[in-house]
This record gives C-alpha cells, structure tokens and sequence, in this order.
C-alpha cells in the first residue's frame, strides 16, 4: 500500500509541476480512483502529501484543487536557494560516489544536444535533474529536502512561465563548471560557482518578475 501511495504521489507531483494539471484545477477523488485502478486510501494519502508540500488545497466538502503558483513564495524560494545550492555543491566536492559526479557531468553536457527554446521544457527538466542529483551528492538529508521541497516552487514557476534561457551559452558554461569542480574535489569553487550561477539567474528573474532583490 505505501509503495502504491508513493508511486501515485510521485506521479501527481510530476503533473502538477510540469503543469499537466494546471493551477486551480480540480483533482477529483473519484476520476483519480479510476486512473490509477485502486483504492481511495492511497489517492487521499498521495494528496495529503501533496498539500504539505503546498502543491494542492482542500476545501471541505468542496474538493481538492491544484494550488495557485505564488509570486512572493517563488522569490522567497530562490532567496533560500542562492545559498542552499551552493552548500550542497560544498559537500558534494567532498561526499559524491564517482557514479554521482559521472553523471552530473553527464547532465551537464547533455544540453549541448538542446535547443533552448524549441526544447525548453525539457531544458528545465534536465536542469531539475542536475539539481537534484547535486542535492542527493551532497550526503546530508535535511538539505536534500529542504531544497527538493523549494525545487518544487520554482520548477513549477519556470514551467508556467514557460521559461527560455536567453543567454544559453552561459548557462551550458555555468552548468558544467559546477560539475567540473565537483569532479575535481574542489568544495570551495563548487560552492562558488553555484552561489554564481544561481545568484545571476535570481536577478534575471528579478528584473522581470519579483522587482529589486
């Protein structure tokens, strides 16, 4: 039943950042029954975990509804994560096994093969992965979620927004220096280079979304 519970809550997740099920949207008890072919009790038990993470409202005896994407939570997110980032690419200079470091230089050179704007969904779901897979190489749990749990604020943002990365040659260089150095077990150009890259796209937002930072 939990792994049930898990799986329907992942996949859920998944809609509701990548916009699937769009903001306000209802997500019925009954329909997601059907969908999935089980019970209620792992659909009601996905979507009280989905309304910790704030990603679904409910209202008694009315529904559950997809939550409305908030401005002032998106900025606070990337607040948060202008340092948080840099932290976890810290400690995974120092923690990450040889497979995690492979495969956030894998990450990173695969946006070589994307267009950013014709692929820019998939941008976005890549630059998620590269994220997360430095979050989980940093070997420290409470930041893993604290950072999964912002990440889903903000992916959900630049998927509504249907975010393009202008400067893209940048970005790619960026990318991969973070991975580069986490490669070579240097904690402190790790750090710094995340603290850049994300404190430079902070005040890209910032000039046309959440004003001065």
């Amino acid at each position: 039943m939990k792994t049930q519970q898990n799986e329907i809550y992942r996949v859920l997740r998944n809609r509701i950042i990548n916009l699937d099920y769009k903001p306000g949207e209802v997500l019925s008890d009954r329909d997601l029954v059907a969908c999935f072919g089980t019970s209620r009790t792992p659909v009601r038990e996905a979507l009280l975990k989905l309304q910790k993470d704030g990603l679904v409202e409910t209202v008694p005896r009315v529904g559950t509804f997809v939550s409305p994407i908030d401005i002032k939570s998106v900025r606070h997110a990337y607040e948060m994560k202008k340092n948080l980032e840099g932290l976890a690419a810290e400690l995974a200079a120092t923690r990450a096994s040889e497979d995690q470091m492979d495969g956030l230089l894998d990450l990173a050179g695969a946006f070589g093969d994307l267009d950013n704007f014709r692929d820019y969904r998939e941008c976005i779901e890549k630059d998620s992965r590269f994220h997360e897979l430095t979050h989980q190489s940093s070997g420290n749990p409470l930041l893993m979620q604290t950072l999964n749990n912002l990440s889903l604020v903000t992916v959900r943002f630049l998927q509504h927004i249907q975010y393009v990365e202008t400067e893209y040659q940048w970005y790619k260089d960026s990318i991969y220096a973070i991975a580069e150095a986490i490669k070579r077990r240097d904690p402190a150009k790790a750090r710094r280079e995340a603290e850049n890259h994300t404190a430079a796209f902070l005040t890209k937002l910032a000039s046309y979304f959440f004003g001065k930072t």
